[in-house]
């Protein structure tokens, strides 16, 4: 059956290394023009950790360091030199659950979309190698038959 198959091919003349290059150009090549579209004009202020589920400032130790007069805001914190007036007009030290953190998180979200991007890429590129092997096959046997 698959020899039938083969043979039906040959005699309609698809050339397989064509029929997966223009295969491949639609399927991937439209996969990886949504990543690049994700990853350059997409709106980057979603990626905002929420507004309920804000940070704690040591839990951002990693992403950020916030200095006011060459002191870390955490030795602020700790020290209680950070003030703030209150609602009777008084002055109480920040301590450090009085501060929340919210980042902005696009970067990591937009280097997970460009790895795909890559990957897709570097299958569209293949898929467009085998198409253009498979044109100038196709169009080879037509020059040959022409002769």
């Amino acid at each position: 059956m698959l020899i039938a198959k083969d043979k039906k091919i040959k005699k309609a003349g698809i050339n397989p290394l064509l029929l997966i290059g223009i295969i491949g150009i639609f399927t991937i090549g439209s996969s990886f023009i949504v990543q690049l579209y994700r990853a350059f004009g997409e709106n980057r202020d979603i990626w905002w950790t929420a507004k309920t589920m804000p940070l704690r400032i040591h839990e951002t130790r990693d992403s950020f360091k916030l200095s006011i007069n060459g002191k870390t805001i955490e030795s602020h914190l700790s020290e209680g030199t950070l003030l703030v007036l209150d609602e009777n007009g008084k002055y109480k030290p920040i301590g450090s659950a009085d501060v929340s953190v919210r980042l902005n998180n696009w970067n990591k979200v937009r280097v997970s979309i460009l790895i795909n991007a890559l990957i897709a890429g570097i299958f569209f590129g293949a898929s467009i190698a085998f198409f253009i092997a498979g044109l100038f096959q196709v169009l080879n046997k037509r020059n040959d038959k022409i002769a």
